[in-house]
């Protein structure tokens, strides 16, 4: 699958966060930070120049410059990653490795993410905090749906948490097939994944759990239909978004009876659990 590369010029960590949080909402997926620049990258086919050039006449403003976009020279993934990512550890608890990573019998769960170019391998703050909070949270039986899924991550780790139904669902048809080929390396049974948006869900499905991992814009624009696929004090997880959105957020969840049960950061991202605590909508 073709991809296209924008590399930015950025003054710090605080500016190529933004940079990334921007990016992610016109189609690019998978990004990479150095000290003072970020690399974006976008399938070939969803890429919209009118869109980029609105988007860096923004940027520009805030001091992001972007320096050029090339395409993305076909590569050995499995090398690169490789040369270039180490596995992670959750909390002493979850360990996410690629297939040639070896596995430490210490960790209670272990995550094994195909080594391809993917957003959703661990190594985000985003990711991370999903994980971290998904290791407090009571799983066990429940009904989980993974909206945005990526690389399947957020949800395997529900299902290997003992998730009684898991559903995992996403647009991008390569994060589709990605998070169908991570299931079966995980053995997760209980895991299905579907291509699409919750619109793919069956009207009977509802959810105890729902994590969603993806951006501002979207969460606002779906939190009402998101909330009705929970069941009564079912929890909505959400990341994906920097500190600064966290008010946008809760401004939109504020006619559906959803309140703030949990709040964290690491870096400049943050994750916000929402509860139902009322069956009836406003």
């Amino acid at each position: 699958m073709p991809y296209l590369i924008a590399e930015f010029s950025v003054a710090n960590s605080h500016l190529a966060e933004l940079a990334i949080a921007l990016l992610a909402e016109i189609d690019f997926d998978s990004f990479e930070e150095t000290a003072n620049s970020v690399k974006a990258y976008i399938e070939t086919a969803k890429y919209d120049p009118d869109a980029l050039t609105e988007l860096t006449n923004q940027l520009d403003r805030l001091g992001i410059t972007l320096l050029s976009v090339t395409p993305l020279e076909e590569k050995n993934w499995n090398e690169e990653w490789e040369k270039n990512f180490e596995p992670i550890t959750v909390d002493d608890q979850i360990l996410v490795r690629a297939p040639f990573h070896p596995i430490d019998p210490t960790l209670p769960f272990v995550i094994t993410i195909e080594p391809k170019m993917a957003f959703g391998t661990g190594h985000h703050e985003t990711t991370w905090l999903m994980l971290h909070r998904l290791l407090q949270l009571e799983v066990s039986g429940k009904a989980v749906f993974d909206f945005g899924c990526g690389t399947g991550i957020l949800a395997i780790m529900a299902a290997k948490k003992g998730a009684s139904h898991v559903v995992a669902i996403d647009n991008d048809e390569w994060a589709y097939h990605s998070a169908i080929e991570n299931a079966q390396v995980n053995q997760t049974p209980n895991l299905q994944i579907r291509l699409g948006d919750h619109t793919a869900l069956l009207p009977h499905e509802l959810f105890h759990l729902i994590l969603a991992n993806i951006n501002r814009n979207v969460i606002v624009e779906t939190i009402q239909a998101l909330t009705q696929l929970l069941l009564p004090m079912g929890k909505l997880l959400l990341s994906g978004i920097l500190i600064e959105d966290q008010a946008a957020i809760l401004l939109a969840a504020s006619p559906y009876n959803l309140a703030p049960t949990y709040y964290q950061t690491r870096g400049n991202w943050a994750i916000l659990e929402l509860t139902k605590v009322d069956t009836m909508l406003s």
